[in-house]
């Protein structure tokens, strides 16, 4: 599969119908091994997986999909020389996908965020798509798992039989758990999705179309929580330029 490396992680070069299929693929080839991840990954997820250690990196290019949830890794791309096909951002990718499993009976498991959420979620997709299979919801306690909740969680998962496992615990609470289990988890796939619960049922309101297009989602974002995310977009924009100069340099320096 043709990847690009940026800031560390090998984002794939798909876009949303070739995502889709690639899901096909993995829930019709399933071997009941290991689940595979789809991660979306903006600036700010970039900058943070760089404060982590190399394995975590590591094992996420290992068995994960990452696709660019952000215009900067596209346009990071582009810098680098080799350009990613589209932005796939999680939220849309899952309406998506939503959609895509009501034609073909795929069963979805929703896990994460807080208490309600994620019913609210189901509901609204069950209005759009009534033949939608929903087999399980779930919203477990914030902080860390103990050892008896986190086999709770795997064994519902499990025993759901679902296709896809939709996870929002945040980042990178959600792809590090994903990987601790990996091995545990019986479901060809599961995404790590973050934000998408809250905007898919309705909590947060979405940026205006244009704004989508233009790549300022986040500067909408911004707006709407300016106490929680000025750090996120500013601080951590800074260092995701960093990372992706350094990585620019090195690749001239190399050549």
């Amino acid at each position: 599969m043709n990847r690009i490396i940026i800031g560390g992680l090998l984002f794939n070069k798909l876009s949303y119908s070739d995502a889709l299929n690639e899901l096909d693929e993995l829930i019709k080839n399933y071997d009941k091994k290991k689940t595979k991840l789809i991660c979306f990954a903006n600036q700010d997820v970039v900058a943070r997986f760089n404060k982590l250690d190399q394995k975590f990196i590591n094992d996420l290019n290992d068995f994960s999909i990452i696709l660019p949830d952000g215009q900067s890794i596209i346009l990071a791309s582009r810098l680098l020389g080799n350009k990613l096909i589209e932005r796939v951002t999680g939220p849309d990718f899952m309406k998506k996908f939503m959609e895509h499993s009501a034609e073909r009976g795929y069963k979805n498991f929703f896990l994460g965020a807080k208490d309600g959420v994620a019913k609210r979620m189901s509901d609204n997709f069950l209005k759009i798509y009534p033949d939608l299979k929903v087999c399980g919801i779930y919203s477990p306690p914030f902080g860390d798992f103990s050892g008896e909740e986190n086999d709770k969680i795997i064994k519902m998962v499990n025993n759901s039989k679902a296709d896809v496992l939709w996870i929002s615990f945040g980042c990178p609470k959600q792809e590090k758990w994903a990987l601790q289990n990996i091995d545990k988890l019986k479901v060809p796939v599961s995404a790590c999705v973050g934000a998408a619960f809250n905007l898919h049922a309705g909590i947060v309101k979405r940026a205006p179309l244009f704004l989508q297009k233009l790549g300022f989602e986040w500067l909408y974002r911004l707006f709407q929580e300016p106490g929680r995310l000025w750090k996120r977009y500013l601080v951590g924009g800074m260092e995701f330029v960093f990372i992706i100069l350094k990585q620019i340099i090195y690749k001239k320096n190399k050549l």
